[in-house]
């Protein structure tokens, strides 16, 4: 086949920005319907993207690249002559390595300055309809505009990953319906508790799936509390925890990629939000999940909760109450 473009995408991390990114990539691919796609990625998350219809070949990148290394790769992007570089992080480590490509470079616009004035002041200078999916899609500017429809995120899995995970399911004594909660973040102040989690839990009527990396202490913390979950914090890979994702009735989750790869699979889901929201990236996407928030004055607090609660409790998340997320699911 004759490829009339070579475009490379660039995001390299975290799992939920990768999943957001698949957005843009179909409005890419959309344009350019016989162009040469390459999504350039870290080598941690590539697996997320195998088999995605709109990609014709993944690069990565180590997360522990060295200077010399990455200027390397710097060289060999030059060598690859990208017309279109579609810059999606702008980050120093992507400014670096396109710096001696000679394609045209798109790169994404970060609202920093209004991310400052909602952190510092509480003072939103953020439009109505301000989305992380929009934001993405304002960089693109030549194939896109206001008019057009955003698409949805997607990833792909095949129906030999599905039966997989059914099987891998089963061998932890899985064999029917099930609710999977994704209750771990990268950051301690988006967590909701462990007692409210152990609630909740005690109230469902239906085998409850906890996935997380090994990192997510919460989930061996619920495990001590009510033996009756299945707890597979650290036991999948990327891939089998989609595949265990297709799978579930419900899905409940925290702010974290997990929760929006359910999302990209086509599920809707409940997420908890507490010290991030809308203007900081967060929140679902389909017509049909939920945010489960509280609209306080200090909320949002960071960009990533990162940021410490200055309070004496951390009130975005108190107020969440397990009849709150019980409610969203009946809802889903």
């Amino acid at each position: 086949m004759k490829y009339d473009q070579k475009i490379l995408i660039i995001r390299f991390s975290s799992i939920g920005d990768i999943i957001l990114a698949t957005s843009p990539l179909k409005t890419i691919r959309n344009a350019y319907p016989n162009s040469h796609i390459t999504f350039l990625t870290l080598d941690i998350f590539s697996s997320l993207l195998e088999y995605h219809p709109d990609i014709d070949s993944l690069l990565t990148l180590s997360k522990k690249s060295t200077f010399l290394e990455i200027w390397s790769f710097t060289k060999y992007l030059k060598n690859k002559n990208y017309e279109l570089i579609f810059d999606l992080h702008n980050s120093l480590r992507s400014n670096l390595i396109t710096t001696l490509s000679k394609g045209k470079i798109f790169q994404l616009k970060k609202p920093r300055f209004k991310r400052f004035l909602l952190f510092t002041f509480h003072f939103n200078t953020f439009p109505e309809d301000f989305s992380t999916l929009k934001m993405y899609h304002e960089s693109l500017t030549l194939i896109w505009n206001s008019n057009k429809q955003i698409p949805k995120t997607y990833l792909s899995i095949s129906k030999y990953e599905i039966k997989s995970g059914k099987d891998f399911l089963r061998n932890y004594g899985v064999k029917s319906s099930f609710i999977a909660i994704i209750p771990g973040a990268a950051w301690k102040q988006k967590q909701w508790k462990v007692d409210n989690y152990v609630q909740l839990i005690s109230q469902l009527e239906t085998s409850v799936v906890l996935l997380g990396s090994e990192k997510d202490q919460i989930c061996f913390d619920i495990e001590k509390k009510i033996s009756s979950v299945i707890n597979l914090a650290g036991k999948t890979t990327l891939r089998q925890a989609l595949n265990i994702l297709e799978s579930a009735e419900k899905i409940i989750g925290s702010d974290t990629g997990l929760t929006h790869a359910a999302e990209a699979l086509g599920k809707n889901v409940s997420m908890i939000l507490g010290p991030t929201s809308r203007e900081t990236g967060a929140g679902t996407n389909l017509e049909k999940s939920i945010n489960i928030e509280k609209d306080i004055w200090c909320r949002p607090c960071s960009q990533n909760g990162k940021k410490k609660c200055y309070r004496k409790s951390q009130v975005c998340m108190d107020l969440i109450t397990t009849e709150d997320v019980l409610n969203s699911l009946r809802r889903v």
